[in-house]
């Protein structure tokens, strides 16, 4: 895998984030790693303004991809949340950011005009959209992810797929099935290794054949690292690991 396909999300300074330090720091902390891209997590933006902005100027200067993780959904209730949206993107586009990924929510049909309302505002805003399975029954079953980006793209809609390889087995789902399913959908890769209690560990130290998934999903979009690491020397390790898969 080429290196600079690999992204930092900020789960990854677990500890560090629990204590306080802000997202804008450890966009610092990837560029010494070499690498060029972040994944920043909104629920740990306490300054919007201060911290965005200081995002903004450090990635543009490091020349850095930022991603943006929002633990929100696009529908509740089943309807459109467009206003949230909206600040969203709004928000990407203060940090410097192109892609903002949320999770589907409560939806019984994808009308036309939730479609170009989003369309209109990723463009306006100048980035892409994801959804993602996350550990939940809700947001996390391959049936109901396949059926939302199905019709999505039926009807001409420009939203893709945060594939998150360890999240599956919170469902009870095989990752490798899955795979072959979401493929067409697939443009970020969330790597992660999961153990037979449900834990994330590091890479190779769970049940997951996680480079077996790789091989499957497309072998051109970014791949981030998403769960707590407890050293800098445990950060290098896992991004080598990506590297000569």
């Amino acid at each position: 895998m080429d290196k600079n396909q690999i992204v930092i999300n900020t789960l990854v300074f677990h500890q560090e984030l629990q204590s306080g330090v802000p997202q804008s720091v450890m966009v610092d902390w990837v560029h010494e790693l070499g690498l060029k891209s972040i994944e920043i997590r909104r629920e740990y933006i306490k300054d919007f303004e201060d911290e965005l902005s200081d995002i903004k100027n450090k990635s543009l200067s490091y020349g850095m991809d930022v991603f943006y993780s929002i633990p929100d959904v696009l529908y509740e209730n089943h309807l459109l949340k467009i206003q949230d949206f909206e600040l969203y993107c709004q928000e990407a586009k203060e940090m410097n950011c192109h892609s903002v990924k949320l999770n589907i929510g409560n939806f019984d049909q994808i009308i036309t005009d939730d479609l170009k309302a989003i369309t209109s505002l990723s463009e306006k805003y100048a980035v892409t959209v994801r959804v993602e399975n996350d550990q939940t029954e809700d947001n996390g079953r391959s049936v109901k992810i396949n059926n939302f980006l199905s019709l999505v793209k039926k009807q001409g809609g420009k939203i893709s797929f945060t594939f998150d390889i360890g999240n599956w087995l919170f469902q009870n789902e095989d990752p490798i099935e899955n795979a072959k399913l979401l493929y067409p959908f697939v443009t970020y890769i969330h790597v992660k290794d999961i153990d037979a209690s449900k834990k994330t560990v590091l890479l190779n130290e769970g049940i997951i054949d996680w480079k077996l998934v790789l091989s499957i999903l497309p072998d051109n979009v970014p791949v981030a690292i998403e769960y707590p690491i407890l050293s800098k020397e445990a950060i290098v390790s896992e991004v080598n690991k990506l590297i000569v898969t």
